[in-house]
């Protein structure tokens, strides 16, 4: 019968464990002086070396032969104990011995004296899991057990433990193990088991075992069973149903470009595949918080547990990104992460969130807001803006016919920006039905009815035209209050997350509205563009007062 890795290669002595070197030497300092305590507690996460510790120091500090502090696993205590032979040494599974009546038969038990060995040796595994009433049969015994007694306390959740046990324990804390002694200690027994491994595929499974060795052996385990005598990135892609590196960073270049629509070729991809989304989130935010660290530490070696190549294409990465904007992305990856635990649907929920990251406006973050203003600065300083004017188009003049010598001249035009137009009336168009049917919510009937007849829209700087049919006429004395108006700007403002200016006209009145620009298209254009970015400091600066 196959014996697990973790089982077989379990550390028999302080030596080979793994990661803890702070633990294991304040015990082999203990047992060189002969200041053993009578209680420990060993906490920390799964996987970290605490009931194999609590074992070494049950042997170390019973063995017949010692040599600098460590069980020498020859003389009979240590066989006896690598067997399970001896009775001095007991392990106790809290989690299904957790009542009053088990801990008395313990506290029965410890009155006697050791058969074999100089220590008797109670480890309680998952100790947090004792009632409170074993807990208060614990506690007399703990406090003061007779000289030949240790008692060791193996937990993972030490927060559950009452204050008046943790007070009577020195108390050792496991650090999750790091992503290079687990890869180290794989390829350790890689090569004792006559494996060849790849060493970027050794430390995927390291960092998928998030600190824990004993999760990564049972990964190694599998992957061995995968390749037989081979051991290949690839294969354990595919096992653990995770995302390519190259793959991962051609997605992550695609979301900074803010290239939604590869982004969304990319993620269908993954799909087709039979990836894993949840897995493929987990990966991206993984991703984007090295390049954080990238962006703000030099220092990378034990913060990013990657390969020195990846990590070059993460600085050069992070050359192209601004905090601000990695701190919108992972706000928007975590808040996905969190919603898949509970969706059905989960590719819809993602690809939400590629359209999120790619078009800030669809954000509603204070960081979304900030990269709104940041790209209409670029747009600013780029002098990259087009004015068309009515004149113009009604008499199809080509830029390469206007006269220059009258480039000064005030002429009468009608002014628009045209992507910031033709977003804005997009975005009203597509939201109309929310905003009154926010309003019918509201119990305004009158205004909804009126609303619900609107001809269409347009946007000049900052205000609103809703324009109604001319046989509408009433409809303006109708919604031209002050308090009405300052009622509707509001629920647009709400719904669309933008301020507008709103106004009321009829379709015949659209012809004859004009507005008096200087000639020099880019400065007036630049005039709309400030104007705008005004607007959106002042909804950042609301945002962050909130």
């Amino acid at each position: 019968m196959h014996k697990a890795l973790y089982r077989v290669y379990r550390p028999k002595n302080f030596e080979d464990v793994v990661g803890q070197e702070h633990i294991v030497k304040t015990l082999k300092n203990q047992i060189k002086n002969n200041n053993i305590g009578h209680a420990y507690l060993f906490s920390g996460t799964r996987g970290t070396g605490k009931t194999s510790t609590a074992k070494i120091f049950a042997r170390a500090v019973n063995c017949l032969n010692s040599i600098n502090e460590e069980p020498c696993n020859e003389c009979d205590i240590c066989k006896d104990t690598l067997n399970d032979n001896i009775m001095d040494i007991v392990e106790i599974d809290a989690a299904s011995n957790n009542s009053v009546d088990d801990i008395r038969e313990l506290r029965e038990s410890v009155k006697y004296t050791p058969s074999k060995a100089k220590y008797k040796v109670y480890i309680i595994d998952e100790v947090h899991m004792l009632s409170q009433g074993a807990f208060n049969a614990l506690l007399k015994t703990l406090e003061e057990p007779p000289s030949y007694v240790i008692f060791i306390l193996a937990t993972t959740e030490p927060h559950k433990i009452p204050a008046t046990i943790l007070s009577r324990c020195q108390r050792f804390d496991f650090k999750r193990v790091s992503s290079k002694d687990i890869a180290n200690r794989m390829a350790y027994i890689c090569k004792r088991e006559n494996i060849e491994a790849e060493d970027k595929a050794l430390s995927l499974i390291a960092r998928n075992s998030q600190g824990a060795l004993r999760d990564a052996l049972s990964i190694l385990d599998q992957c061995m069973s995968f390749g037989n005598d081979k051991i290949e990135y690839d294969d354990v892609i595919e096992l653990l149903g995770t995302v390519n590196i190259d793959e991962l960073f051609e997605l992550s270049q695609a979301i900074i470009d803010e290239n939604t629509k590869k982004s969304l070729q990319i993620l269908n991809e993954f799909i087709v595949w039979g990836k894993d989304i949840r897995n493929l989130i987990n990966d991206l935010i993984d991703h984007f918080r090295n390049i954080m660290v990238c962006k703000v530490s030099k220092d990378l070696e034990e913060i990013i547990s990657l390969p020195e190549e990846s990590i070059d294409r993460l600085k050069e990465q992070a050359k192209n990104i601004e905090i601000n904007d990695l701190i919108r992305i992972l706000n928007i990856l975590s808040e996905t992460q969190d919603s898949m635990k509970s969706s059905s649907n989960t590719r819809i929920l993602a690809e939400v969130t590629i359209m999120k990251i790619g078009q800030p406006m669809f954000d509603e973050s204070k960081e979304a807001l900030i990269k709104r203003i940041e790209n209409l600065e670029k747009i600013i300083e780029t002098g990259n803006i087009k004015v068309v004017s009515v004149k113009e188009e009604n008499e199809n003049i080509s830029k390469s016919e206007i006269d220059e010598e009258n480039s000064n001249e005030v002429v009468k035009e009608e002014v628009v920006y045209e992507d910031v137009k033709s977003d804005d009336v997009k975005l009203v168009e597509s939201s109309w039905k929310k905003i009154i049917q926010k309003i019918k919510e509201d119990k305004k009937p009158n205004i909804y009815a009126l609303l619900k007849e609107v001809n269409s829209f347009n946007v000049n700087k900052s205000t609103l035209y809703i324009i109604f049919n001319d046989n509408f006429s009433f409809a303006r004395s109708r919604l031209s209050s002050k308090e009405t108006m300052e009622y509707v700007e509001g629920i647009i403002r709400k719904v669309l997350n933008r301020s507008f200016n709103l106004q009321i006209l009829l379709k015949s009145e659209v012809s004859n509205m004009n507005f008096e620009i200087s000639d020099n298209k880019k400065d007036k254009g630049e005039e709309i563009l400030k104007s705008i970015v005004d607007e959106n400091i002042l909804e950042v600066k609301d945002s962050i007062e909130k």
